[in-house]
């Protein structure tokens, strides 16, 4: 099974809103609401898991209360439910991390997970799906996926870290396996991927493009 993982567990301090990230408006739209319709354009994406927080109350009671998203429970793969929210304890990304995969390990280790940030709304779901076909079409059991640092450049958005001149885009592909795995990395040169929403100006210009 294809399974989509959106982090959305995250504080956002360097929006420096008083609305939680995922929930940050861009048009009037909740910023993970651009994600999740994304994903659900994907013809590969069979079930969507938004993983969340004690530093999202809101988001939680949003995703249960507006979009009628459902805990994950044993019984998740025999539900004809597609859309749920799992809990995690909110440390770090890394942590947070761990912990999803042992929560699906211990149901599968079988499962292909694609992971994707609750703030890239221009991802839309033709790269989606090139990210997952080139998955597919590899035999390593993770992938990475990186922009060159002149498409942030372009634009004028800032990014944290680069590795040789590539930015992690926010979106990697991992077996459900909490192990070390080897992984593949694709190099995608799209101005999609650079706007993830961490500051205010950078909502502003992704609200033009969208």
């Amino acid at each position: 099974m294809i399974i989509a993982l959106v982090m959305a567990g995250g504080k956002g301090l360097r929006l420096k809103s008083n609305i939680e990230k995922p929930l940050f408006p861009i048009n009037d739209k909740p910023l993970m609401d651009y994600v999740l319709d994304n994903l659900k354009k994907s013809k590969y994406i069979e079930k969507t898991v938004v993983a969340v927080s004690p530093n999202g109350e809101n988001t939680k009671s949003y995703l249960k209360d507006d979009l009628n998203f459902s805990d994950f429970h044993d019984d998740f793969y025999n539900s004809t439910k597609t859309d749920f929210y799992l809990d995690t304890k909110g440390i770090g990304f890394v942590e947070d991390l761990s912990e999803i995969l042992t929560c699906f390990e211990n149901h599968s280790k079988d499962d292909i997970l694609l992971f994707i940030n609750a703030d890239l709304p221009l991802v839309d779901e033709n790269i989606i799906d090139y990210i997952i076909e080139y998955y597919l079409d590899h035999d390593k059991p993770a992938l990475s996926t990186l922009v060159p640092v002149e498409i942030f450049e372009e634009y004028g958005i800032p990014y944290t870290y680069d590795f040789n001149g590539k930015v992690p885009a926010g979106i990697n592909i991992l077996r459900s396996e909490n192990v070390v795995q080897e992984e593949e990395v694709l190099i995608i040169p799209r101005y999609e991927l650079v706007f993830n929403i961490n500051t205010i100006e950078t909502s502003i210009l992704a609200s033009k493009f969208l």
